[in-house]
């Protein structure tokens, strides 16, 4: 019984320790229509890709004369993979609303 218990214990504790993934750890910002996604700060570097109205991107790890350095928390509409940094101009973005379904 003893070892039952530790078991358990020990199970729930490897489960739900750890660090928590980035989509969990807020509800990041969501773009409010199609924008580039860029691999600087400003519209002459390079396009990455797209983000689609309703892409998810994560809190600002830096920002710079308008534009957010950010990460895309989701696959995007268009195909940029999850976890990919790039820059979007702030205004093109919008706090996203967190839902907790129960």
């Amino acid at each position: 019984m003893i070892a039952a218990v530790a078991a358990a214990t020990f199970t729930a504790t490897a489960l739900f320790s750890g660090p928590v993934p980035a989509a969990a750890s807020g509800c990041g910002y969501k773009a409010t229509t199609t924008v580039h996604f860029r691999s600087g700060p400003g519209s002459g570097y390079v396009s990455l890709g797209l983000l689609r109205k309703g892409d998810r991107v994560g809190n600002p790890q830096e920002k710079r004369d308008g534009w957010w350095k950010t990460w895309t928390m989701d696959r995007t509409a268009s195909g940029i993979k999850s976890g990919k940094t790039g820059w979007v101009k702030a205004s093109y973005l919008r706090k996203a609303v967190c839902m907790q379904l129960d």
